[in-house]
């Protein structure tokens, strides 16, 4: 007999980037769903637990809380304050569905597999273009971190070649030059060579400065 495949939700809704559309309390509904299932919790006396539980905030507060007010917003949804609000959201994204069981009780079940943000949601342009730039930034998370670092450390100013930055920071050239392209078209940094950044060679010279003005809002301050 096959074992069931089991599903990390965590991971899951981490990996599809659904963070920045969910409340802390409308994620922490989600994984309660699961703590009371697992605990026999079903049925009326499951959905009832649900809706009256109430959860602490821990993170969401302050400007956090407000950028996440705004993005949910924009996509004609209310922030929640209860979890009735917290489930309606969940349908709405189409994480879960409300359904009946065999003796005609309403349950909330898990939608499997979990979609991408850009399946359900109705994103705009700049949206969509926001969404792929935090997948490029966690994706290349090493990258950036190792080439910023190597800037910094050479106080924003760095004349070299793309085949030293490879021997300093083990980064795959292919990826050096995306991180770059990357910081050029956000104004973090100016780089000057001979060719687009995209067309560079190993041996290439590039002179590569911080713009600290961007730098400073987009990345980290500088001391």
């Amino acid at each position: 007999m096959r074992s069931k495949k089991v599903v990390n939700l965590t991971k899951e809704i981490e990996s599809k980037f659904w963070f920045r559309y969910l409340p802390e309390t409308t994620y922490k509904t989600y994984l309660m769903m699961a703590h009371l299932k697992m605990k026999g919790l079903e049925g009326e006396e499951g959905t009832n637990k649900l809706l009256t539980t109430l959860f602490a905030i821990e993170s969401e507060t302050g400007k956090l809380k407000e950028e996440k007010e705004r993005v949910i917003n924009k996509l004609g949804i209310k922030y929640p304050t209860n979890r009735v609000e917290d489930l309606d959201i969940l349908v709405k994204y189409n994480l879960v569905k409300a359904v009946k069981n065999e003796n005609d009780e309403l349950i909330y079940q898990y939608n499997f597999p979990i979609p991408n943000p850009e399946e359900v949601l109705n994103l705009d342009e700049e949206e969509k273009t926001i969404l792929q730039n935090i997948r490029f930034e966690i994706k290349h998370q090493n990258a950036f971190n190792n080439i910023l670092t190597l800037l910094i450390n050479n106080n924003g100013n760095l004349l070299t070649s793309l085949e030293y930055i490879y021997d300093t920071t083990k980064v795959k050239l292919a990826d050096i030059k995306d991180v770059l392209a990357y910081l050029v078209d956000e104004g973090s940094i100016n780089v000057k060579a001979d060719k687009e950044v995209k067309s560079l060679r190993k041996a290439d010279k590039v002179y590569v400065s911080i713009n600290k003005e961007v730098f400073e809002q987009k990345r980290f301050v500088i001391s």
